[in-house]
């Protein structure tokens, strides 16, 4: 009887075991808006501001709009694991891209969503008012890195960010260009993404995210 416990016992924790690994592997995620209303607050993300479901136009499907000075984070609980990759679009419409100040997004070690983030943790940040310059860094390992990066041809369409996490190593990509590939993250740093907007805007620019995507390695 005694071995006929100890094998069910086992089967049970192996069970258990492999339950919490297939939901640990299981990262799908994407959002694209289609179901959230106009000018609605999706339920996805989290903010520190106003950030609300928009169609820009001459542009297919819809985004979100932020407001300047706001940090949108995604509203989950879990921290992304060790290896992963993570994309989405951004949309600058302007009449030309200095008329946006930089934006910056990454990853930092929680998810509270009640104050504004520059260049927190494993950071990317987009110069928007120099036209061509991309820092990549983290502060927390004195690591920053300048690239150079054609903004300005980014104004008014989608440009499609892409960031592969693998251990402590970051590589980003922009419109499939890879501007780095380096150690980013602290050991066994907690990893929430964050998206900050421009801290300010001027003759009408506006910044839009859409489509995100996250999958496992």
């Amino acid at each position: 009887m005694k071995k006929y416990l100890l094998i069910a016992g086992l089967l049970m924790l192996f069970s258990g075991l492999s339950i919490l690994q297939a939901a640990a592997q299981n990262l799908d995620f994407n959002e694209d808006f289609a179901k959230c209303e106009i000018g609605a607050s999706p339920r996805s993300i989290k903010t520190s501001g106003a950030a609300t479901i928009a169609r820009p136009q001459g542009q297919q499907g819809k985004w979100l709009l932020l407001q300047d000075n706001i940090t949108c984070k995604l509203n989950r609980l879990a921290s992304l694991p060790k290896s992963f990759t993570f994309e989405f679009d951004i949309l600058a419409q302007a009449e030309q891209i200095k008329d946006m100040s930089p934006i910056s997004f990454g990853f930092v070690k929680d998810n509270a969503a009640r104050e504004y983030i520059s260049n927190g943790g494993a950071f990317v940040q987009l110069h928007y008012y120099d036209a061509d310059a991309v820092n990549i860094g983290n502060y927390d390992l004195k690591k920053e890195a300048n690239i150079k990066f054609d903004l300005s041809a980014t104004a008014n369409r989608p440009l499609h960010v892409k960031l592969v996490v693998s251990g402590d190593q970051m590589a980003v990509y922009l419109d499939g260009t890879k501007l780095a590939d380096t150690m980013l993250f602290q050991p066994q740093a907690a990893r929430y993404f964050y998206i900050s907007g421009p801290n300010k805007s001027e003759n009408g620019a506006r910044l839009f995210i859409s489509n995100f995507k996250i999958a496992g390695p």
